[in-house]
């Protein structure tokens, strides 16, 4: 079963992407800050890393960037999530895997997250 890790603080759409990633199978740990994010068990790795932009206590760019540095993290994908950031914006700053605009379209969601998977 392949982990997902999300950072999402809005309680409502994290609830929903919980949901709607476990019944597609995959086994979902969620955070809402990048606090929550930072005390996880960092014995357990991803498959990939789904990001807010916006959080209460940080950037998702900015833990994105993070992520990339270790060297561990090479082969996990990291997609952020925004209403107000541009891919074009974060590019140069995280390179992510993917970008999904706020709001979202469930089945649109669903195929980026199994393009960054596969």
């Amino acid at each position: 079963m392949r982990t997902i890790f999300l950072l999402e603080d809005d309680e409502g759409i994290r609830d929903v992407l919980e949901i709607l990633l476990s019944s597609e199978g995959y086994l979902v740990q969620s955070f809402a800050s990048i606090e929550e994010f930072n005390n996880r068990d960092i014995s357990v790795s991803p498959n990939l890393y789904i990001f807010d932009v916006m959080l209460p206590d940080g950037s998702g760019i900015d833990l994105c960037k993070e992520i990339k540095k270790n060297p561990t993290n090479d082969d996990i994908p990291v997609v952020i999530m925004s209403a107000h950031a541009y891919l074009k914006d974060i590019k140069d700053v995280c390179d992510p895997q993917d970008f999904i605009t706020k709001p979202f379209e469930i089945n649109h969601l669903l195929e980026r997250i199994k393009l960054a998977l596969d």
